[in-house]
């Protein structure tokens, strides 16, 4: 899925997708899923989502999720690499990609229908593998994310707020960078030539908790990734994660989740059995 040499792949869901995606797993491609018709859940990161219809639903790339989808679900499929992305950057941020933020959209039936129109020009487009053809199937998939952005933005204006800051943006984007090696505000706010207290404090204006939050959640959530999309060790997880010892590296994510990484690995399979 997602796997074929042009970088942008669009399908209907009805056709070619799965409702039963039951195993947590993760993409290094971006997949926004269409939802038309059809009820269900997808987890995205260990957050569970109701499926309604008329919703979009946002997965980055390396983010964990799974979906059990009723048999009518209808709607779209679109999967596209950080390649096809970057050939926008020009454009202004993409405010559903950020990280942190709302991972679905709930749509009017009419709003939807609107997005669909250019869902279906992206899907007759695409097949042209001639070169004038591959660029205007770009400039469609850009109006159709442009279009998305217009809703969301409405829908939350807070994350266009938090996407305008530019020392926010650039710090998450370090973070993505660093956070297995490094845990200290002063490391993030150096870089950004700012002091540790500013730092926090605008974090916390901006995106409501601290910078120092930021980097404990970004730790135990790849912790998460990893305990249940791998067969790594708590040890070996613990060393990826820049802990040298395994006991601090069980008491750092008890404090957070109140079981031991063990404990939240066993107890999650357990839950994904059942349903």
């Amino acid at each position: 899925m997602g796997e074929e040499t042009w970088e942008i792949t669009l399908f209907q869901h009805k056709e070619k997708g799965r409702s039963d995606l039951m195993i947590p797993h993760k993409h290094d491609f971006y997949l926004i899923l269409f939802v038309e018709e059809g009820t269900g859940i997808h987890e995205i990161d260990f957050t569970q989502l109701e499926v309604k219809p008329y919703q979009v639903h946002f997965l980055r790339p390396q983010q964990v999720h799974y979906w059990k989808l009723s048999e009518d679900t209808m709607g779209y499929q679109l999967m596209f690499s950080t390649g096809a992305i970057h050939l926008g950057n020009r454009l202004s941020t993409l405010p559903f990609f950020q990280i942190d933020v709302p991972p679905v959209l709930e749509l009017t039936a009419s709003a939807y229908e609107q997005l669909k129109i250019e869902l279906e020009k992206l899907h007759q487009l695409l097949p042209d593998e001639t070169p004038i053809g591959q660029e205007i199937s770009v400039l469609q998939f850009f109006l159709l994310l442009k279009k998305i952005q217009q809703f969301y933005s409405m829908a939350y204006p807070i994350v266009e707020i938090q996407t305008k800051d530019l020392k926010i943006q650039e710090f998450k984007t370090l973070l993505e960078l660093h956070f297995k090696t490094q845990n200290q505000v002063a490391f993030y706010a150096d870089q950004l030539n700012i002091t540790p207290n500013y730092l926090n404090i605008r974090a916390k204006k901006i995106l409501g908790i601290s910078a120092s939050h930021c980097i404990q959640q970004r730790i135990i959530l790849e912790a998460e990734r990893l305990l249940i999309t791998t067969d790594l060790s708590i040890k070996e997880i613990a060393y990826e994660l820049g802990f040298h010892d395994t006991g601090y590296f069980n008491h750092y994510f008890k404090k957070w989740q109140k079981k031991t990484p063990g404990q939240f690995r066993d107890s999650y399979n357990m839950y994904n059995k059942t349903l």
